[in-house]
């Protein structure tokens, strides 16, 4: 009797094991954290192995980014762009979450004093930036200049930052289906924000979704700056 139940404690080990290694999941690494810098050779293994069955498909590149819209511009990989702050550019941001008004019954009501009456965060003017910069890096240049609060993580799987709260407005504050988006002169990018490299005259808007960008005429887009 003792020898069967040493037995079925060892093959119940044996299960919870294999399932501990069956269901890992993508981690999501914070700005700063030196796995960003040394990132782990097993997960970026498993990215290149699923990014070379999509190539053979024809589908997602490297970072599992769907196929760019013929005539739009290409993700740029920020570790391989040099910032030229000699050449300055002009460009037009906007942050708003208007779409909030059309939803306060799903609205977090502990979030209705940080909630601006016109639904304007940051409302829509010409800013400076460099050649070379990304969408990501004039959001975050121009929340800190201005203190409006924001806060975000680093994604290594598709390379760029995704963007969780802007003035204490976060994703899921409006429904399961809210979050933050960004538009490029009319165009939703199917990429992240860390990865669209600006040039001069872009016009950006960063926009809350209360329905994953339908809403927005954005459902085919970035969530959060991000695949």
């Amino acid at each position: 009797m003792k020898n069967i139940k040493i037995k079925i404690a060892f093959v119940i080990a044996v299960i919870l094991v294999i399932s501990f290694f069956l269901s890992g999941k993508n981690e999501i690494v914070p700005l700063g954290s030196e796995q960003l810098k040394n990132p782990d050779i097993e997960g970026e293994s498993q990215v290149k192995i699923i990014a070379e069955d999509n190539k053979n498909k024809g589908e997602k590149d490297k970072y599992l980014t769907d196929p760019v819209p013929e005539g739009k511009p290409k993700p740029v990989e920020w570790q391989d762009v040099v910032i030229n702050k000699e050449k300055e550019l002009t460009i037009t941001l906007s942050v708003t979450c208007k779409t909030i008004f059309d939803n306060l019954d799903k609205f977090n009501k502990d979030k209705l004093e940080v909630l601006p009456e016109d639904g304007v965060i940051y409302p829509a003017q010409e800013v400076v930036c460099y050649e070379g910069e990304s969408v990501f890096d004039v959001l975050l240049r121009e929340m800190l200049k201005n203190k409006i609060h924001m806060e975000f993580v680093m994604v290594p799987m598709y390379n760029s930052h995704y963007v969780e709260g802007i003035n204490n407005i976060y994703e899921f504050d409006c429904g399961e289906l809210s979050g933050w988006m960004y538009r490029v002169n009319g165009w939703f990018p199917n990429y992240g924000a860390s990865r669209y490299q600006l040039k001069d005259g872009d016009v950006v808007e960063w926009i809350y979704t209360c329905d994953l960008g339908r809403d927005i005429e954005g459902q085919d887009a970035t969530f959060g700056g991000e695949e």
